[in-house]
């Protein structure tokens, strides 16, 4: 069976020529000769109509043989950007409650995602889980993953890892047999070692607690593994919301997990701040208009610039440096009166992102002090 032929048809000459040769036509047009030209093809011809919005005019449609000119210069349609202005991003008229909109639209209204594996608990011990995979690839006779792989698979799901980054099957059932292998090596390898509370999470808890910001805990464990990791560590009455990898279909860098996590919180991405370990974390979050904060650790700092905000442990943040990251909605307020008032343009010019500070192009990092 041939493949179809998608002719941009500039005039009905194009359209006869290639017509008469080619049995699986399709007609990408923007102008109504097409309904006219259908008598000139043979009855062998079948049709397929795809309508779209081109420009007027196509340069070089023909060659000098008589073939279709398919120029790579062509522009393609690509999106406008989004405002950059954002008052009463997330008011809602709905609610018919001029109190509960003007709560929504203070800096303070939010929801916090946290992650489990770094954030909240530390409870792999080193290289646990990478002596886990290498046990595993010698029970199995898999090629060793090699570290840069290793690296990689951090945040992903076990049948994600498998599939994608070790190669090591295609087959769905297969990787999650050696996925419940895997978990059970981990298993005997931890023994019976309780997972660490991160240094700050109680009392960075107890903050989020007061404030009546909702918390979530998101992981790319099974679920087994996470809810035993929070009753154990203690922590499972300070969260209202735990999502493990039985409720995402992929790991991180996307950020299904964190959209499922501000669904079940009841914020809209762009009121939750992600607080993360990876530059993994710092994808998934901005992809989906989220804000992110960094923690480092003994990592250096510069690694996760991309962050919102970086800190070396959640001792140094509070509660004031996540309204801070929402600030830019009140500066387009603020912005967006003086528009109203001079007859100011649509968006954002690059002298008033200096003035505001943009989106955190200049990454805050906490080293000592606690703001």
């Amino acid at each position: 069976m041939m493949t179809p032929l998608n002719i941009h048809l500039g005039s009905v000459s194009t359209l006869r020529r290639d017509a008469l040769q080619t049995p699986h036509v399709s007609l990408v047009s923007t102008t109504s000769r097409v309904q006219r030209s259908l008598a000139v093809l043979p009855r062998r011809t079948s049709l397929r109509m795809v309508a779209f919005a081109a420009p007027t005019s196509f340069p070089n449609p023909l060659r000098e043989d008589g073939g279709v000119q398919f120029s790579q210069d062509t522009p393609s349609p690509v999106l406008k950007p989004l405002p950059r202005k954002v008052e009463g991003l997330v008011d809602d008229p709905r609610l018919h409650n001029p109190l509960q909109r003007l709560e929504r639209l203070g800096t303070g209204w939010m929801g916090v995602i946290l992650e489990l594996e770094g954030v909240c608990v530390d409870y792999e011990y080193g290289d646990v889980a990478t002596r886990s995979w290498q046990q595993l690839a010698d029970e199995e006779g898999k090629p060793a993953p090699p570290i840069w792989a290793l690296k990689k698979a951090e945040g992903m799901k076990n049948e994600q890892i498998i599939q994608e980054v070790f190669c090591w099957t295609r087959n769905p059932v297969e990787a999650r047999r050696l996925n419940v292998r895997k978990e059970e090596i981990l298993a005997s390898l931890l023994g019976d070692r309780k997972p660490m509370i991160s240094s700050g999470v109680p009392t960075f808890l107890d903050i989020l607690e007061r404030t009546g910001a909702p918390v979530a805990v998101v992981s790319s464990a099974p679920e087994f593994r996470v809810n035993s990791t929070i009753e154990n560590s203690g922590l499972a009455p300070r969260f209202e919301v735990v999502i493990s990898g039985d409720d995402m279909y992929r790991g991180k860098p996307d950020p299904e997990g964190y959209l499922y996590a501000a669904q079940r919180i009841d914020r809209p991405p762009v009121r939750c701040v992600v607080v993360g370990t990876s530059n993994l974390s710092v994808e998934a979050a901005h992809e989906v208009g989220m804000k992110c904060v960094a923690v480092a650790g003994r990592n250096p700092v510069y690694e996760l610039s991309a962050a919102d905000l970086v800190v070396r442990s959640l001792e140094q943040l509070s509660f004031i440096n996540l309204k801070q990251l929402f600030a830019m909605e009140e500066n387009a307020m603020a912005h967006n009166d003086d528009d109203d008032e001079n007859g100011g343009g649509e968006f954002m010019t690059e002298e008033d992102e200096e003035d505001y500070g943009g989106r955190g192009t200049t990454v805050q990092v906490m080293e000592r002090e606690r703001f």
